[in-house]
């Protein structure tokens, strides 16, 4: 009888082969990488892979599940937030953060292949649609609810705010895949100035009093 596997072990080696997928996809692109590629860049036999994944397309859903996961936890910090503004600010930081982690420099570059593909593949364009709706649905309703409470101008529609907040998300890490030492805490800061009022020349962006230099610039 063989022996049994725990779920921990099984769990570990469908990580080992997202985390090899990812680093193939970014080196070689969607179309050029392999299954082949994965499992050697994983170091496993070809049945291992297989009984995980049948497709290039599966593991590229399973990357997108593996991201969603670590939305939900952003989305649960940002909750702890009472201002709509500041949510905003929470989330912004916390998402940029994540773009700097040295883990996420090859899932940068393969996302800015996945926009690309989703141009042209239903499937990848449906699959990318579906990782942003809940980022897209967040921050409406905290848009709309700052509205209500009269931070967030009320001529701004919700849907495009928030289309605009991730097209800086997706942009910047685009671009952090083209030029991979961009420092995208100072992205984050450029946004929150944004969404804070703060871009203005003179405008502090902790709230302090201006500068010497703000001073005299205004």
């Amino acid at each position: 009888m063989a022996p049994k596997v725990s779920e921990e072990y099984l769990e570990a080696r469908r990580q080992q082969i997202l985390d090899a997928a990812v680093r193939c996809f970014s080196r070689r692109g969607l179309h050029l990488a392999t299954l082949e590629h994965i499992r050697m860049e994983a170091g496993l036999s070809r049945g291992a892979v297989y009984h995980y994944f049948k497709s290039k397309e599966d593991i590229i859903d399973a990357i997108r599940s593996r991201s969603a996961e670590d939305n939900s936890a952003i989305f649960a910090d940002v909750e702890g937030e009472e201002s709509p503004v500041e949510k905003l600010v929470r989330l912004a930081g916390a998402t940029y953060r994540r773009m700097v982690r040295p883990e996420s420099a090859d899932a940068n570059r393969l996302s800015g292949f996945l926009s690309a593909d989703a141009m042209l593949n239903q499937r990848m364009w449906e699959g990318q649609m579906e990782s942003i709706r809940p980022f897209t649905e967040l921050i409406e309703g905290i848009v709309r609810q700052g509205q209500e409470l009269g931070q967030i101008n009320p001529a701004l529609d919700p849907g495009y705010v928030a289309r605009v907040i991730i097209g800086a998300f997706i942009g910047f890490t685009t671009q952090m895949g083209w030029e991979p030492d961009l420092d995208a805490e100072q992205g984050g800061h450029v946004l929150e100035a944004m969404l804070t009022g703060h871009f203005r020349e003179g405008e502090s962006l902790t709230g302090d009093a201006p500068t010497e230099h703000e001073a005299r610039s205004t």
